[in-house]
């Protein structure tokens, strides 16, 4: 939440110590002014405590036809926050304590939004509802990267469709654009007074063109670009500056060499903060390169690819919680980091984000019902535990 009170996530749910892993609010939209720094006597103040921030980041909202059946079921039997006979809440409501318990949070809209009320497409070209944006936010998200390889399934009419819904909604969102001036411009949202700046780049648009005479519509992973994006967020006042980078290859668990290079450049560049990405339907690895954590990939946030034969991996799901403090130098610097597997799950008729930590936590799921959650689990922690990031100081939610 970027503004009001922090809500405490529930469950009894707990955080391992780094080494041992086993595994709404209203985001404020900044004038691009440079940021003054502490005062020198704040910072030598020994009673003034260190400001921090923490910033939550999930993986793909990817709205099958399925996921909007879902959402025409929930609309009957959960009346509250129907819109147009669709309410993507209940699918969300897991996610919902912990998403909120953050100073800003941040997901992936994966597909334009179509008109409201329809008509709505799925894959190959999708064209998915608009209501699912007041549920995002109900759940806590602040903003929402665009930049994927789906962003013009629509062209530009679709494009600036989604802009215009996500405004609306009181969203914000980087990564695509209706202007040169909104393309060249930083997403910074106001986190209880600290400047987070959130960029967002694909890899590409599935074979589509770029929007006739807009060639900024999207951003487009180039590392040069992306480095001076950063460089430009800060000089327009970013305290923090994060990264969303949609790329990768689709269901394999390690990144692939464009992430690897992408990651390794803005984490040396000094200007970025935090990387993670999205993309590939399934988790991948947590790294710390230097003192900037990477995500590799968060999988997915709502979907139906869990049923599809052969693609179980994509059950597997998670969110993450980059805390930054502000040290002596003025600087933010991350100080903690912890991940919370989850799993889409289809409860009878009822498709659902699950929390695992404390599911797994309630002596009541026993038998089958618990062992393929604690699979799921151990699944999800064997992967983004891949590259050592335990050992680094990340921290696995456990039951």
């Amino acid at each position: 939440m970027a503004s009001g009170d922090a809500v405490r996530s529930s469950g009894a749910a707990s955080t391992l110590s780094p080494g041992t892993g086993t595994g709404t609010g209203t985001g404020t939209s900044t004038a691009p002014t440079a940021a003054a720094p502490p005062s020198a006597a704040a910072l030598s103040d020994p009673s003034t405590s260190p400001r921090t921030v923490s910033i939550v980041v999930a993986g793909d909202v990817l709205l099958h036809e399925g996921v909007v059946a879902q959402a025409r079921r929930d609309a009957v039997t959960h009346p509250d926050g129907v819109s147009n006979g669709l309410n993507f809440r209940p699918a969300l409501a897991e996610l919902k304590d912990y998403v909120s318990s953050a100073d800003v949070a941040f997901c992936n809209l994966e597909t334009p939004l179509a008109p409201l009320g329809g008509p709505y497409s799925g894959y190959p070209r999708f064209s998915v509802p608009q209501e699912i944006l007041p549920a995002l936010r109900d759940s806590g998200f602040d903003a929402c990267t665009t930049a994927s390889n789906h962003a013009v399934d629509e062209g530009y009419v679709g494009l600036k469709r989604s802009l215009d819904a996500l405004d609306a909604a009181g969203l914000k969102h980087a990564g695509t654009a209706r202007t040169a001036e909104e393309a060249t411009t930083p997403t910074i949202i106001d986190a209880r007074g600290v400047k987070v700046a959130l960029l967002s780049y694909g890899y590409g648009l599935n074979g589509l063109p770029m929007p006739p005479g807009k060639p900024w519509a999207v951003k487009l992973i180039d590392i040069p670009t992306m480095l001076a994006d950063a460089k430009a967020a800060r000089a327009a006042g970013a305290q923090i500056v994060a990264v969303a980078v949609h790329a990768g290859d689709e269901y394999v668990e390690a990144p692939n060499a464009q992430q690897r290079a992408a990651a390794a450049a803005l984490a040396a560049s000094g200007d970025v903060d935090l990387v993670y990405g999205h993309h590939v339907h399934v988790l991948q690895p947590v790294d710390k390169i230097g003192d900037v954590w990477v995500a590799y990939g968060m999988g997915n946030l709502l979907h139906m690819q869990h049923t599809m034969p052969k693609l179980t991996s994509t059950q597997a799901e998670a969110l993450a919680k980059f805390t930054f403090t502000q040290g002596p130098d003025g600087r933010f610097h991350a100080t903690a980091a912890e991940v919370r597997p989850g799993a889409m799950a289809q409860l009878s008729d009822r498709l659902r984000y699950v929390d695992l930590p404390p599911l797994l936590a309630d002596p009541a799921v026993t038998g089958e019902r618990r062992a393929a959650y604690q699979k799921l689990y151990d699944r999800g922690v064997k992967a983004l535990l891949a590259l050592g990031a335990d050992a680094k100081g990340l921290t696995v939610v456990r039951p």
